[in-house]
């Protein structure tokens, strides 16, 4: 990337936008700022990092104890490779890259360990409001073993470290592993499993229950915007008691008119995860 393209792009890609409640947070997830590119570039990396942008990636247990920083399960169709990660040593991901829009491979974002891709951070210059969410996914079940909490040891002193998951007793267990981690919580998963928290009044009990640590709660869009409608003010209930609001995932479409984006505002969530942050920093802006 040329000094002139990294001019651009730190003026051109936002990371937070000014709402009615104060400033929202616009979290590049899997790292994209574009929704055609593909995710985990190391170059967005270093740039959310450099601008203070919230930024999040992936990750999943592989064979020998190690984290892969892979958004699914199996690695194909994602990935230029093939396989269950989970089935897989990490050394045979190398040579591997993450696909764009159009399917093609980008040298940009090879498939690597957790402790490959954030390497650089330990000596690159982080702006202040910089972070990053580590998304442990949970597959069939099977816990991480305690090789690969301990690979994600190697982030050890590189602040700004979030760990977030559906399985929060794992959550904890990897984030007691980082001196300095928060802990974020995604009960959705809980929500599709169990009918009655789609009510937003039991949802909060059921966040209460388990909020011990816990810093930043992850919720649909569309749960937040159905509790609104609801008269719940589920958001500032979950603010009341210490906790950060994150609505995943927010992107220009059908599902995302100003309406929605009016009300996830005016709920004061706190941070919008999005794959085109820069549209959903204009929509917001033009409301």
């Amino acid at each position: 990337m040329t000094v002139v393209e990294i001019v651009d792009r730190t003026s051109s890609t936002p990371v937070a936008v000014e709402g009615p409640h104060g400033p929202i947070r616009l979290k590049w997830h899997k790292l994209r700022t574009r929704l055609a590119e593909a995710p985990f570039k190391r170059s967005n990396l270093a740039l959310g990092w450099q601008l203070g942008a919230s930024l999040e990636v992936d990750i999943l247990a592989t064979a020998d104890g190690r984290f892969a920083v892979v958004h699914d399960p199996t690695l194909g169709p994602s990935t230029t490779g093939r396989g269950l990660v989970a089935g897989m040593p990490i050394a045979s991901m190398k040579g591997l890259f993450h696909r764009n829009a159009d399917g093609e491979g980008d040298p940009d974002a090879p498939v690597l360990s957790l402790a490959e891709l954030l390497a650089p951070l330990r000596t690159m210059p982080r702006a202040p409001s910089a972070n990053l969410q580590l998304d442990l996914k949970i597959v069939g079940g099977r816990r991480p073993p305690d090789s690969a909490v301990a690979d994600a040891a190697a982030v050890t002193g590189v602040e700004g470290i979030i760990i977030g998951s559906h399985h929060l007793d794992d959550a904890r267990r990897l984030a007691a592993a980082i001196p300095g981690a928060r802990l974020g919580y995604d009960p959705m998963l809980a929500v599709s499993r169990q009918p009655g928290l789609r009510d937003p009044e039991r949802l909060l009990r059921h966040i209460e229950r388990r909020m011990a640590g816990v810093t930043l709660v992850y919720l649909r869009f569309d749960a937040i915007v159905a509790a609104e409608k609801q008269g719940f003010p589920l958001v500032a209930r979950l603010l009341d008691l210490g906790i950060e609001t994150d609505a995943w995932t927010v992107n220009p479409g059908r599902e995302t008119r100003d309406a929605t984006l009016c009300t996830l505002v005016e709920a004061k969530v706190r941070q919008i995860t999005a794959d085109a942050p820069g549209d959903i920093f204009r929509m917001i802006r033009s409301l």
